[in-house]
């Protein structure tokens, strides 16, 4: 279960914080499929299987700093654990165009993972999508909830571009290709 963080509604669509989003929605187009929303439900989703292996992609739709309180709703829905889970998240610490994925780690001060962490203590993989730190002047929450600039938007897109067709194909092999594969950037160009 891959669960991307964000903020629902078209104000936030383009802002960095939803870089989460913005992986989640390019796996899916590469899957083909559309994010649902159930009824009554604070979540979007697409769900497929491939290789044996059941893969759910999962848009909270709490609010970046409520993410962690549909975890056990998730969890029961999808028959998924904590050990199931991976994060996907806006990182100030990484330039545009990078990213990394760890197999356990603190949550640094983001808000997201800090409710994550609420309820699974750290115990899940994540993938850190770089924006950026703010200009000077800026402050962090204006950063986040900003546009980034056109070249740092194209730079993000395009190592989406790589990284979530490596992603689609390794990850019914398990974590440790993905993880080397995603963090030294050896895909295919």
């Amino acid at each position: 279960m891959v669960v991307g963080l964000g903020n629902p509604g078209p104000d936030y669509r383009d802002t960095r914080h939803n870089a989460g989003f913005w992986f989640l929605d390019r796996w899916a187009g590469i899957l083909g499929l559309s994010f649902r929303k159930p009824w009554f439900r604070p979540f979007s989703f697409v769900s497929t299987v491939k290789d044996g292996h059941r893969l759910v992609l999962v848009k909270p739709l709490t609010f970046i700093n409520h993410s962690g309180r549909i975890l056990p709703e998730l969890f029961s829905r999808f028959d998924a654990s904590e050990v199931d889970l991976v994060v996907v998240f806006d990182q100030m610490d990484l330039p545009p165009g990078r990213l990394r994925m760890k197999p356990h780690g603190t949550a640094a001060g983001h808000n997201g993972l800090k409710s994550i962490d609420e309820v699974v203590a750290g115990r899940y993989h994540r993938i850190a999508v770089g924006i950026g730190r703010p200009a000077p002047g800026v402050g962090v929450i204006d950063h986040v909830l900003g546009p980034p600039s056109s070249s740092a938007r194209a730079a993000v897109d395009s190592v989406m571009d790589k990284v979530v067709p490596a992603v689609n194909e390794l990850w019914p092999r398990g974590w440790e290709p993905l993880i080397r594969a995603v963090n030294q950037r050896d895909l295919p160009s």
